[in-house]
């Protein structure tokens, strides 16, 4: 067996896939970080005030983590194609700008959470649903890189 057989053959199916993954997951990371700082500034506020702690300040924590697992999909879906290993550097860029754009949405959608817990401490009874509307109008965005991503990853010849 010879090195070029070995190596083909140790690394056929990696092209960077992960670089996708990692790069939301880093996204998710800092937006959940973002967004969990507003919800602990609208509970310390809540706790001061004697109020009752408003819940929907955990979904706007948990919002930014979907994007980790479009990552996952786009990965998967770069993995399953099985590309000739001559385009891994390619793979690898596609990876990278697919992961900045999911991680940015990711980023923003917990800005967005911090800026809607501040709004719920001052009144938690108005603006919810477009709170939610508005974190879905950036989730969007990651659904979009991802799917539009994967649909520029040629089919395996």
């Amino acid at each position: 067996m010879t090195l070029t057989t070995i190596l083909a053959t140790t690394v056929t199916g990696f092209g960077g896939h992960a670089i996708a993954l990692g790069i939301a997951g880093v996204g998710s990371a800092i937006g959940t970080g973002i967004a969990g700082m507003g919800a602990l500034g609208l509970w310390k506020q809540s706790i001061r005030d004697k109020k009752k702690l408003p819940s929907l300040a955990l979904a706007m924590v948990g919002m930014p983590l979907s994007q980790v697992i479009y990552g996952m999909i786009f990965m998967n879906s770069m993995i399953g194609a099985n590309l000739s290993p001559d385009s891994y550097p390619n793979q690898m860029i596609w990876a990278f700008f697919v992961g900045i754009a999911i991680a940015a949405s990711a980023i923003m959608q917990g800005k967005v959470g911090a800026a809607a817990c501040a709004n719920l401490a001052v009144d938690d009874k108005q603006g919810s649903g477009m709170y939610i509307a508005a974190m879905g109008i950036i989730e969007t965005v990651a659904l979009l890189a991802m799917v539009f991503g994967m649909g520029g990853i040629p089919s395996a010849s």
